[in-house]
């Protein structure tokens, strides 16, 4: 057997979080996770970018060569864990909604808010008139401060342009961070997250907008591996959840559900109808 070689040693590390089971290959989930793999005292040895042994601290730095400029950190007093994954972030966008916690302290509803000119809508107008690369600012200083919290990782959604062309330049800005930051960011078209004030006297109109053209092209484009769909009351009905939720899967993306946040509209049955990848929220499910 070859020794390994590395680049980069962390070790001393008070427990180190390797969630392995030689059971089976891939990440662990359900019960499995009751078992997290804690090695006390341990270290990781990597070569590049890749994890070439893990072990407790005295014997891994006995079974591994060191390359000519490897580096040591010292983790000791400290937690190793592999990588946090955001899954529902929203991290390119512009203005601000801070206001809102203030109403919401005070007993408005979100969907009061909503009604009141808050909620997403307050948002879309700054997004739409910002630039790409403003977008991309925006977003680059919450990635920035992303890895300080373990997090490296993340699904990040669009939603905030609700017009084609708004929506593909956040899925561009979010594709062009991807490609320029450290951190991964897994892409997902959410047109389908409210009604635009122009749409709310018709938001079946908005719907066939969302699937004949803002889906087609953002699939042509490759800007997007999922599609959300915010299933709610005063939003998207289950009915036309279902046809977005139907197009976006033709086209070969996988299915989101902001499904029964804010009352039970089906949102969850739905999701498992279509067996998308998640359903989020679910405070009314049942």
């Amino acid at each position: 057997m070859l020794t390994p070689t590395a680049s980069l040693i962390i070790k001393n590390a008070s427990q180190l979080v390797t969630l392995h089971d030689p059971q089976k290959i891939g990440p662990k989930c359900g019960n499995l996770m009751t078992n997290l793999d804690i090695i006390n005292n341990g270290a990781v040895a990597v070569n590049g970018s890749r994890i070439v042994a893990i072990g407790e601290t005295n014997k891994l730095l006995k079974q591994v060569v060191l390359t000519r400029r490897a580096k040591v950190i010292d983790a000791e007093r400290r937690v190793v864990t592999p990588g946090l994954i955001d899954p529902h972030t929203h991290p390119v966008f512009a203005g601000q909604r801070a206001a809102e916690f203030e109403l919401r302290i005070t007993g408005r509803s979100y969907m009061e808010i909503a009604e009141a000119g808050g909620g997403i809508i307050s948002t879309v107008d700054a997004v739409r008139k910002a630039t790409k690369n403003t977008l991309k600012l925006n977003g680059k200083r919450i990635l920035d401060r992303m890895p300080s919290f373990g997090t490296t990782t993340i699904e990040a959604k669009s939603g905030y342009g609700l017009t084609t062309r708004d929506e593909i330049k956040q899925l561009l800005a979010i594709k062009e961070l991807n490609d320029e930051h450290d951190i991964d960011l897994i892409p997902t078209f959410l047109g389908a997250h409210e009604i635009p004030l122009e749409y709310k006297n018709n938001p079946d109109d908005y719907v066939s907008l969302i699937c004949n053209d803002m889906i087609p092209k953002v699939v042509a484009r490759n800007l997007a591996v999922f599609c959300d769909v915010f299933c709610e009351q005063g939003v998207f009905s289950p009915k036309q959840t279902r046809i977005i939720l139907q197009t976006a899967q033709a086209y070969g993306l996988k299915l989101k559900i902001h499904a029964d946040e804010l009352s039970n509209t089906g949102g969850a049955e739905l999701a498992a109808e279509f067996d998308a990848v998640s359903a989020d929220h679910l405070v009314f499910a049942g």
